[in-house]
């Protein structure tokens, strides 16, 4: 998948999504820099809720996620409705709760900010069930609100959110009362709409430079500026670790992760892992220390469909990142992931 064109595409594929217990056909293959261990079927037995992963974990067989650390999927459940979906340190997926309406899910310190219609909740643990605080979106000229597809929230309680409109997508700062200002410059033909805080201040996004090449970009709205990373050219996803000071990106055939000046440089970081033909990798998240990074990884049938999906974790040690997760996931469609601690 190239080009801006199938780049607007990838945001509205149709995720086919075999469940817990089938065998995953494609992993991602370890970089030349660093080896990584690949996931075992396992006999575990699932049940409803919580549901058993289909893959065992490798170098981390205890705890899937971390200590006290939890990763939040938005994805359809049984009854075919958006919901959240937890994997536990004991490795196991548990249905959260049922999100009615959500389009985007974002981090919000240890609680989720969930886009839904007209507004935006915030729910934490332990009952995700309940929004602790609900914003009413106030859009320009009193007009009708779109649909948020992707949306991030600063330490100070300011969000971040990209719009879609057919193809056309929109950014926006949101202010405390809820207020929508249009972010001015604003990227242009994202490959995906994704939108992270870096320092409170900062944003980052993906933009595509005049060779049609998706790249990082960082805007800063009070000083209405936008610069595009150098390299690598081609990034399909990206995520940022809580802290703002690890940034992990995708492209088609590789992943990569590092400080966000690496990412500035004429030439690219050393990738982490390289992709399999086929494969799609998307709703990076990382660990507040961006020293864990997990993704969603499926194959493109050709169709336009991506099956065999799975969740893929990696951990870092030192310079190293190794792959200590490869699980079956029991949801459908999945919209987005975060982690948190």
């Amino acid at each position: 998948m190239s080009g801006s064109g199938l780049g607007h595409a990838a945001a509205a594929i149709t995720l086919v999504v075999f469940m817990a217990g089938c065998s995953v056909a494609a992993t991602l293959a370890p970089a030349a820099s660093g080896a990584a261990s690949s996931g075992s079927p396992t006999t575990a037995a699932s049940t409803a809720t919580p549901w058993a992963t289909s893959f065992a974990t490798t170098a981390a067989p205890a705890s899937a996620t971390g200590s006290g650390g939890r990763l939040i999927v938005l994805a359809d459940g049984p009854d075919g409705g958006p919901g959240l979906w937890a994997l536990g340190s004991d490795s196991r997926w548990t249905s959260l709760a049922a999100t009615p309406g959500a389009t985007a899910m974002g981090r919000y310190g240890e609680a989720v900010a969930i886009a839904t219609g007209a507004g935006v909740e915030v729910r934490r643990g332990p009952d995700f069930s309940i929004a602790a605080t609900s914003t009413t979106l106030k859009w320009p000229g009193g007009t009708p609100a779109p649909i948020v597809a992707d949306l991030d929230v600063a330490a100070g309680g300011r969000t971040a959110l990209v719009t879609s409109n057919g193809g056309t997508y929109g950014y926006a700062v949101v202010g405390t009362d809820g207020t929508v200002t249009p972010l001015t410059p604003a990227p242009t033909q994202p490959f995906t709409p994704i939108v992270s805080w870096i320092d409170g201040s900062r944003l980052l996004v993906l933009s595509t430079d005049n060779l049609q090449e998706s790249r990082l970009a960082v805007v800063d709205p009070v000083a209405h500026t936008i610069d595009s990373a150098r390299a690598p050219a081609g990034v399909h996803f990206f995520a940022v670790s809580s802290d703002g000071k690890t940034v992990a990106a995708a492209t088609e055939n590789a992943i990569y992760a590092g400080p966000l000046a690496a990412f500035t440089r004429a030439a690219a970081p050393a990738p982490i892992a390289t992709l399999a033909d086929a494969q799609v990798v998307w709703a990076l998240a990382l660990d507040e220390s961006g020293s864990k990074l997990f993704m969603l990884s499926g194959l493109l049938g050709s169709d336009g469909t991506v099956g065999t999906v799975h969740e893929v974790g990696y951990t870092r040690s030192g310079p190293a990142w190794t792959r200590f997760l490869d699980s079956g996931v029991p949801f459908g469609r999945a919209i987005d992931q975060v982690y948190l601690p």
